[in-house]
């Protein structure tokens, strides 16, 4: 009985989808910081299915998106993740503005919000 239980929550946890639609992940992580404008492409992509986002954890939100390209610790436990996705001054392109996907977290680390952000 026990393992018919295993192979069950097994099957279950294997269907659950760490993916987003029309989204690719090597695209995304071969674009460090942006720097290529490839992220842009997806960026519509990840806003569109933000309700899909919201609610997981920062380890479901690394699998999807990938390592954030700079994170901060805020009050009461909270976090933001931020992905860069346009060209900026991160990329060493002077003083240009540049567009970042800011992950936020609150102090049970599970995602509360998504914003795009100009810098």
């Amino acid at each position: 009985m026990i393992k018919y239980f295993v192979f069950i929550l097994l099957t279950l946890n294997a269907c659950s989808n760490n993916t987003l639609e029309n989204f690719d992940k090597k695209i995304w992580e071969n674009d460090s910081k942006g720097c290529k404008n490839e992220r842009l492409k997806y960026l519509e992509v990840v806003e569109k299915q933000k309700e899909v986002l919201k609610g997981l954890s920062q380890a479901q939100i690394v699998a999807i998106l990938g390592k954030p390209d700079s994170q901060e610790l805020l009050k009461r436990n909270a976090k933001t993740f931020t992905y860069f996705v346009s060209q900026g001054s991160q990329c060493g392109s002077g003083t240009k503005e540049g567009t970042a996907l800011i992950v936020h977290f609150g102090a049970l680390n599970y995602v509360s919000e998504l914003s795009r952000n100009q810098y």
